[in-house]
């Protein structure tokens, strides 16, 4: 066997045991600490809990982008702790 179709081989291996387990499980097999997608509020929670005097402005923007601003969050710290399946840089 070449050793590129032996990595390969282990590759899938370890893929198929990673889709097997449990969050729970693949979390105790962590090296360092992780940041949990939940722990993360999304854009409309952020923008509720900074302007909460300024409540009417709030409103209008939440109704015109609440679609977007449920789904996306804004995370600022180490990305590479993030608990997630894919991180996607946008620059340039």
């Amino acid at each position: 066997m070449y050793p590129g179709n032996k990595r390969k081989k282990l590759w899938k291996e370890e893929k198929e045991r990673l889709l097997k387990m449990t969050l729970e499980d693949r979390r105790k097999e962590y090296l360092r600490d992780y940041v949990a997608l939940k722990d993360i509020p999304t854009w409309m929670e952020e923008m509720k809990s900074k302007n909460q005097s300024d409540d009417e402005k709030t409103k209008e923007t939440l109704s015109t982008k609440k679609s977007l601003s449920e789904k996306v969050s804004l995370y600022r710290g180490d990305i590479t702790l993030l608990e997630t399946d894919a991180i996607v840089n946008a620059g340039k």
